[in-house]
């Protein structure tokens, strides 16, 4: 039996990006019938703080509840802990190598499943309700594929 996967995502703060791709990846992966132990965290996160209004507005929209969420700061245990590091900028990369540098081999950049010309998830913080609701669909669109990925490496493993 495989063991169950523990994706820990990473933004700046933990209010707006990382808790929401940590949920719509557990939707995913619920919906398959898939376990899965989903953590988020933030680079700068100070732990105890709701997610940001406006994201829990648009993901609520979007039928995704943030309401309970409370942000975490990242910390060397939370990145041991984690199988899969999705990060949503490549300063947030740097930041889990200098905290843990064996961490590399985990790190998985979710920029990488939106289209080509974008080098990260644009933060929507600061920005109209519009820019939330983007975000939102974004990460919808990029954690269905990452899930689709490691559904795919998962049975490409136990055929082996």
């Amino acid at each position: 039996m495989m063991q169950t996967a523990r994706y820990l995502f990473v933004c700046t703060a933990n209010i707006n990006r990382s808790p929401a791709a940590a949920m719509w990846t557990r939707q995913h992966f619920a919906n398959r019938f898939v376990n899965c132990d989903i953590r988020s965290a933030g680079t700068h996160g100070i732990d105890g703080l709701r997610a940001g209004p406006d994201m829990v507005l648009a993901m609520g929209q979007l039928g995704v509840d943030l309401r309970d969420h409370r942000t975490s700061a990242l910390t060397s245990e939370a990145i041991s802990w984690a199988d899969h590091i999705v990060v949503m900028e490549p300063a947030h990369a740097q930041i889990v190598l200098a905290l843990h540098e064996g961490a590399r081999g985990q790190l998985i950049p979710l920029w990488r499943y939106l289209d080509e010309t974008n080098d990260h998830v644009v933060d929507p913080q600061g920005g109209p309700l519009e820019g939330f609701h983007k975000c939102a669909e974004e990460l919808r669109r990029a954690t269905a594929m990452l899930v689709d990925e490691h559904l795919a490496a998962r049975r490409q493993q136990q055929s082996t």
